[in-house]
């Protein structure tokens, strides 16, 4: 498909099957994670893809919270995929009034997209997350504690009847040559 058509397609989908997602899909998603452009070609992250049990139902419990009805479809995601911050291998530099060099955190969110866009190309559904217990899943994955971990992604086969996303139209989102007066 044209990359407009799988822009458009991709969403965050909270509702998957009970398919297995094959090792050689992951594979392929991950590649194009690895892919992904980073400041200074630093590529600051690594993935750490969980998705069997036990260790799954216990990474489950860790992105999802009952009490605060928060992720609860994390604990039917057969894949899981903790995107790690290595840091940045060089020391920021003072650059006076140009805004500040340490990019790993968009980086990651680069190679997060491309992950995501490689996933709805195969037919698979992905949710990023932001909401979960960090200190929990770097315990579980032997992450350790100096590491970043700001973001995870769910991934499997959407279950029948997903929802699709709603955006706002392009003249609500696209200016040329500065901001409008009227936003």
């Amino acid at each position: 498909m044209d990359f407009l058509t799988l822009a458009a397609n991709r969403h965050s989908c909270r509702s998957f099957t009970e398919e297995p997602v094959s090792r050689a899909d992951i594979a392929r998603c991950a590649e194009a994670a690895r892919l992904a452009p980073s400041a200074r070609n630093t590529q600051p992250w690594r993935i750490v893809i969980v998705d069997e049990q036990p260790l799954l139902g216990k990474v489950q419990e860790q992105t999802s919270d009952e009490e605060l009805h928060l992720n609860l479809f994390t604990k039917g995601a057969p894949v899981l995929a903790a995107f790690v911050n290595e840091g940045i291998p060089y020391e920021p530099v003072d650059r006076g009034k140009m805004k500040g060099d340490n990019y790993t955190k968009s980086d990651i969110g680069g190679a997060i997209l491309s992950f995501c866009l490689q996933a709805e190309e195969l037919g698979l559904g992905t949710c990023i997350i932001g909401s979960f217990c960090a200190d929990g899943v770097k315990k579980l994955l032997g992450i350790p504690a100096e590491k970043g971990l700001d973001l995870m992604v769910a991934l499997g086969h959407p279950a029948p009847g997903e929802v699709k996303k709603l955006r706002r139209p392009a003249e609500d989102v696209l200016f040329y040559n500065g901001y409008p007066a009227d936003k």
